[in-house]
C-alpha cells in the first residue's frame, strides 16, 4: 500500500512488474437505453443551439415510451459509463459537449453534425457526477438535434 491508500501488486520477473489493484474496474452491459430525446419521458424534444440539458444515466429505459424498465442498471458509485451517443433530426450544423452533470463548460465536442436530416452515433466514454447525470450542451451555428445515449457498460 502507498502513501495515496493504493494497492500494489508485484508480479515479479526482471524488471519487476508492479499492478495497481484498486483502481476503477470496468463492467459491461449488454447495450442499454438510458436516454432518447424523442420519447415522451423523462424530457422530450430536440436540443438547440446555446442550450443543455442535465440527464441521469442511472435508468434503463423503455426504447419506445422512455419509461423506466430497471432502476439503477448503472449503480450509484458509478463514475463514468461507456456509450454510444447518436444524434438524429439534426438541422443546422452543430455539436454536442458532453459533461460530468452540472457542468456547462464547452472544452471539446462529443459528437458533431454538419446538416439536416443526419443520424450520426459516436462511441465515448463519459465521466459522471456524483448523482449519475451528465450535461448535454448544444453548440454550433443556429443547429438543433434530438440525441441517444445508449451504455455499454460502466466503470467503478
Amino acid at each position: 500500500v502507498d502513501l495515496n491508500g493504493d494497492l500494489w501488486y508485484c508480479s515479479g520477473g526482471t524488471p519487476r512488474r508492479w499492478h495497481k489493484l484498486n483502481q476503477p474496474s470496468f463492467h459491461p452491459l449488454a447495450p442499454t437505453r438510458v436516454y432518447d430525446s424523442r420519447r415522451p419521458a423523462p424530457t422530450p424534444g430536440t436540443l438547440a443551439t446555446g442550450l443543455n440539458r442535465l440527464v441521469s444515466v442511472a435508468d434503463a429505459r423503455n426504447i419506445s415510451t422512455g419509461a423506466v424498465t430497471v432502476a439503477d442498471v448503472v449503480p450509484a458509485n458509478a463514475t463514468a459509463i461507456a456509450a454510444n451517443v447518436t444524434v438524429t433530426g439534426t438541422s443546422g450544423s452543430g455539436f454536442l459537449a458532453i459533461n460530468p452533470g452540472s457542468d456547462t463548460v464547452v472544452a471539446a465536442s462529443t459528437i458533431n453534425w454538419f446538416g439536416a436530416g443526419q443520424t450520426l452515433a459516436n462511441g465515448v466514454v463519459l465521466t459522471l457526477n456524483t448523482a449519475r447525470q451528465v450535461t448535454v450542451i448544444c453548440g454550433g451555428s443556429a443547429g438543433a438535434t434530438h440525441f441517444v445515449i445508449d451504455v455499454t457498460g460502466y466503470f467503478l
